[in-house]
């Protein structure tokens, strides 16, 4: 179950609408299981369906992760219209090369969080994503302070 604080969660709706009508994405540093830190990278696919993220920023967090010893503790993304539930794009797109479920995800260990804005208050939730395209949904514990 992740610890998340609400703060945190605040910072990624804020940044689903923030991007709306397209799809927003970013990814949350941490450090000993505890997320710290929300990122956000520009969507580069510009779309109300589907995210992509830029490949340059990407790059850049994980050098800043390397430098301060964090980890990915989490990818997320917005969904503008559906509910927080990863579609099979999604799904896909968590694999290298893409739909290659027969090999861990790029990021095993990360969580993948989902904020929905199909609803008011948004919705929001977290999933693993598995070899085969499993999914297994972890309930957030929303925490004020970590």
């Amino acid at each position: 179950m992740p610890h998340i604080p609400k703060k945190l969660i605040d910072e990624m709706i804020a940044h689903a609408v923030d991007d709306l009508p397209n799809e927003a994405c970013g990814q949350v540093n941490g450090k000993n299981d505890k997320p710290l830190t929300v990122n956000r990278v520009k969507n580069v696919a510009a779309s109300p369906f589907r995210y992509s993220m830029d490949p340059l920023t990407m790059l850049k967090l994980e050098q800043g992760r390397e430098k301060s010893r964090e980890d990915l503790f989490a990818i997320y993304h917005s969904h503008v219209a559906s509910e927080a539930y990863p579609s099979p794009t999604d799904i896909r797109q968590a694999f290298f090369p893409p739909g290659q479920f027969d090999r861990e995800p790029m990021f095993p260990g990360c969580f993948y969080i989902l904020v929905s804005l199909a609803q008011d208050p948004p919705e929001v939730r977290a999933f693993k994503i598995r070899q085969g395209g499993l999914i297994e949904e972890e309930l957030i514990n929303y925490e004020d302070d970590l």
